[in-house]
């Protein structure tokens, strides 16, 4: 047992060394702009205040938007903010909490993929090919210093364990397995929506070729363990997609995909830029031509060993994924993109050179077991691959803004502000000059966060109070313990309340609606099993010894 804790400690602190020349300028003071990254701290920051407003699972911003709101944790992946939170405890403030998870998803996806890559080709050096191959592939630079995405990052540190969890439940007949697939898939809903979607064209594809074969089996143990991941996110995903009809995402794309679908030659090129692909300055669609050159070999091997052994065919498989997911990038695609259920969801095609750089790190693995010349090709493609990407490993420049900063932006931090809901008619420029409106009466007392407004009104006649709040399903309002009507029909979304004249105490509080209550409960149940599965699996174990 040490000896195996040992060994993966060691595995763990090569990653961090591995690694360390590509997340480098992560150590610096500061931060840098990318099109994601300074977003993600702004919201962390409000994620912090939701949980601190004992608002969880957080869904509802208070002070973002202007401090009118917004329903920002409902729609957008929350698990790296919650995670966000760790060292944000441990007061390691909020940029550089954001700082450190960018830094551990890379050394943790080298790890991932280690353990996948042992698994599947059964060899220490393969392993350590298809990890370094996983690490140093120009989409994860990409993601790192231009589009600063933090919920794709942390994902790529569950694409292997996903599989690794595929590969158990296929040999074998345990339970822990398919938990193991479940927990690692939830992680991922929660981590980031689009890599979910593209993601399952794998796990979709794997399921069509096992049926195939005629082994139902396996796909019902799949399936199971799907379902039961979809019960432990089910807090996130079932909000996210039954309320998406109530915001503007519903009725206006962000994007428009057609501009983003990527030409052959883009693929080969090198292009390196910090700009969004329609900018003057845009970022490559490149997948790196050690990467290309890898992949032709290991079709080459592949085709010639499919007959002799196993490894060969699950090399020729993952061949075939890449090449079925990178039809997708290009424009003659666009009409499965258009009626595809869920994918027709996602704008940006370009998103699958995530999926693709994970199935061509793992073939670098595969041709290693061809000898010692095959082994030294893939290490010398490997040296070519440090030195032709490190150098675009650096932001575009470095800012220093501090904390204060990202805490005090009241930005939307959406592109678009596409998770505004539909009855807001005018966006807000500015704060509100006061919280509460009143034509006549007086307010005292008022306190308000994310999910809590309380004051007292002391008015000389009926009147309509004005709430600089935007409303959303779940804000309730009572005036002297009195359930109350709101009317949000105004042309910014706010919330309106009438009383009569008089002394009042008028409370007003967001709390889940009866479908966040159900999938929080969905959530919380699967957790609980999960739980009591666990405990019991170590005690059993504990007096088997």
């Amino acid at each position: 047992m040490k000896k195996i804790l040992l060994y993966w400690t060691g595995i763990l602190v090569l990653a961090f060394v591995v690694c360390l020349p590509l997340i480098l300028p992560y150590f610096k003071t500061g931060f840098f702009p990318s099109h994601d990254g300074e977003w993600a701290v702004i919201r962390l920051s409000d994620m912090y205040r939701e949980i601190k407003d004992f608002q969880f699972p957080a869904r509802y911003s208070g002070y973002l938007n202007f401090q009118y709101g917004y329903p920002l944790f409902n729609f957008t992946y929350p698990l790296p903010y919650y995670l966000g939170l760790i060292p944000v405890l441990l007061k390691l403030g909020f940029v550089n909490s954001i700082k450190i998870l960018f830094s551990l998803s890379v050394v943790f996806s080298f790890f991932s993929m280690f353990v996948l890559a042992k698994e599947l080709w059964k060899d220490k050096w393969a392993a350590l090919a298809s990890a370094f191959f996983y690490t140093y592939v120009p989409y994860r630079i990409v993601d790192l210093y231009v589009r600063g995405s933090i919920g794709e990052s942390l994902s790529f540190v569950l694409f292997p364990l996903i599989l690794l969890g595929i590969k158990k439940i296929y040999e074998r007949k345990k339970l822990s397995d398919m938990l193991f697939t479940a927990v690692m898939f939830a992680l991922l809903i929660a981590t980031h929506n689009i890599m979910t979607v593209l993601f399952g064209i794998i796990i979709l594809l794997i399921i069509l070729l096992v049926l195939f074969k005629k082994e139902i089996n396996f796909v019902i143990r799949l399936l199971l363990s799907l379902f039961f991941s979809l019960c432990l996110a089910a807090f996130f995903w079932i909000p996210a997609i039954f309320e998406k009809n109530l915001i503007l995402l519903s009725k206006i794309p962000i994007a428009d995909r057609s501009l983003y679908f990527v030409k052959p030659l883009q693929l080969i090129i090198p292009q390196w830029g910090y700009g969004t692909p329609t900018d003057p300055n845009p970022f490559g669609y490149q997948i790196g031509i050690p990467q290309l050159i890898i992949f032709v070999l290991a079709f080459i091997f592949a085709l010639k060993s499919v007959k002799k052994n196993k490894d060969a065919r699950i090399a020729l498989f993952l061949i075939v994924v890449t090449l079925l997911v990178s039809f997708l990038l290009f424009s003659p695609s666009a009409f499965i993109w258009k009626i595809t259920p869920l994918l027709s969801e996602i704008n940006y095609p370009w998103t699958l050179l995530g999926i693709i750089m994970f199935l061509v790190s793992l073939l670098a693995g595969y041709l290693t077991k061809f000898g010692k010349v095959m082994a030294l090709t893939v290490l010398a493609l490997g040296i070519a691959a440090l030195f032709l990407f490190i150098p675009h490993a650096r932001p575009e420049y470095f800012v220093n803004r501090g904390d204060a900063f990202y805490l005090t932006n009241q930005a939307t931090t959406t592109s678009s502000n596409e998770l505004l809901p539909l009855w807001v008619k005018q966006l807000p420029l500015s704060s509100p000059p006061v919280k509460v409106a009143v034509a006549a009466g007086k307010v005292t007392d008022l306190f308000y966060n994310s999910n809590k407004i309380t004051f007292s009104l002391d008015s000389p006649k009926s009147e309509t109070i004005r709430i600089n709040t935007i409303y959303y399903p779940g804000w309730e309002f009572s005036v002297d313990g009195i359930k109350t009507a709101v009317n949000y029909h105004n042309q910014f979304g706010v919330m309106d309340v009438r009383v009569l004249a008089g002394r009042h105490v008028v409370q007003g509080e967001f709390s889940e609606t009866p479908l966040r209550l159900f999938s929080d409960f969905v959530s919380l149940f699967s957790v609980l099993v999960l739980a009591i599965y666990s405990v019991y699996s170590l005690v059993y174990k504990f007096k088997k010894k």
